[in-house]
């Protein structure tokens, strides 16, 4: 089918990320999925990718990874400060190659976002300096530099470690609130050495966290930034504020795209951005996104309750970004793609923003699902339908 006879011309156009030649425009953002044994993802979460993979998607980023013990929150989170994971993610880079589908994985610390897990115990929380979470009234430590130095190494190391299960790049979670964007926020940096005061020093531990990973993986390891364009938080970062972050890593060379989203995970006001309920405008930082990407050459990727092929086709279009992130909408259907590149539009199920079955369950503590897919989240025992024995009318 050639492209311009696509309902969805821009959405189906291949996209080069690096090295990599990627199908098409839709992308799975990085999300907590639940399913972790002991810190590795295990053979539910490959067949929940494996799903996605198979319906069509262009690229799958997996959930957030911790690089350093201090980021653990429980045995829900991937350990990848452990050698352990690669297992599991070699396992899901298979499953997802089969089908023409690369995978990059995320390099977090929670900083001081750290909540309680379900026996009611909480990790002691670090950040930049001595401020309080409002949402999660969580008081910090401040990182001392020795700290701060093994936080940094644990970063190349676990991209080290994606590359050998065979993931194609790292994404680092500078978003939310988290430990990166705390080091960027002068309203919860209040450190006085090398990494707090002025902006280039709060940029300090980003940009070594860039070039930790760049010394020691491969040249074509793709390299990526998620961070919000705004935290929609009272003391949270600004458009402003990001901007010029973004301009200045870009401008040392280490990225090869950057992957906006809103909000923050450290007030309700920011937290409801996290995942987009369903009062929020789709597609809503589309244009946002599109004002950061005039600014750089690198790509430009967006989430943000992109919920149907038509949103990301208008972002697209617009040229706004490159690629559209498209989580719950991949979540809702798995096939999404493959019925938008068809035309089969009408088969579609749409993800409502109801958020009950997929955050809803990730909160619980549960493995993540879908109202309207229950099969979501069960693929080993209920993703495939099979034919009946016997035909019943």
């Amino acid at each position: 089918m050639n492209a311009d006879r696509l309902m969805f011309p821009n959405l189906f156009r291949p996209f080069r990320l690096g090295g990599q030649e990627l199908r098409n425009r839709m992308f799975v953002t990085g999300h907590m999925t639940m399913m972790v044994t002991n810190g590795v993802p295990n053979e539910q979460q490959a067949a929940y990718h494996e799903a996605r993979a198979r319906g069509g998607v262009g690229l799958i980023v997996m959930e957030a990874a911790a690089v350093h013990p201090t980021s653990l929150r429980g045995g829900n989170v991937i350990d990848a400060s452990r050698d352990d994971c690669i297992r599991g993610y070699a396992r899901i880079a298979e499953a997802c190659g089969t089908h023409g589908v690369p995978v990059i994985g995320q390099l977090f610390h929670a900083g001081r976002e750290m909540t309680f897990v379900r026996d009611g115990s909480r990790a002691v929380a670090h950040g930049p300096s001595v401020v309080p979470s409002e949402r999660h009234k969580v008081m910090p430590r401040a990182l001392s530099a020795c700290l701060i130095a093994e936080i940094v190494k644990g970063h190349g190391n676990a991209a080290r470690r994606f590359e050998a299960a065979g993931l194609i790049g790292s994404e680092i979670v500078a978003n939310m609130g988290y430990l990166h964007a705390s080091f960027l926020n002068p309203n919860i940096n209040t450190r006085n050495d090398e990494y707090g005061g002025t902006f280039d020093k709060r940029l300090r531990f980003l940009r070594e966290v860039v070039q930790d990973v760049r010394e020691k993986c491969a040249d074509e390891h793709i390299l990526g930034l998620r961070i919000s364009i705004e935290e929609m938080s009272h003391d949270g970062l600004t458009p402003d504020v990001v901007t010029e972050v973004c301009q200045a890593i870009s401008a040392e060379g280490g990225l090869d795209y950057i992957n906006v989203i809103g909000g923050s995970s450290t007030d309700v006001a920011g937290a409801i951005h996290i995942v987009p309920p369903m009062s929020v405008e789709p597609g809503y930082l589309g244009p946002v996104a599109g004002k950061l990407k005039s600014l750089f050459d690198i790509p430009v990727f967006v989430a943000g309750r992109i919920n149907q092929p038509h949103e990301a086709e208008k972002i697209l279009s617009r040229g706004w970004a490159d690629l559209c992130g498209m989580t719950r909408a991949n979540i809702c259907d798995p096939e999404i793609a493959a019925k938008a590149e068809a035309g089969r539009v009408d088969d579609i199920r749409a993800c409502i923003g109801c958020n009950q079955a997929c955050i809803g369950h990730e909160l619980a503590g549960y493995p993540i699902s879908c109202i309207q897919h229950p099969e979501t989240g069960r693929e080993l025992t209920s993703g495939a339908p099979k034919q009946a024995i016997e035909a019943k009318n």
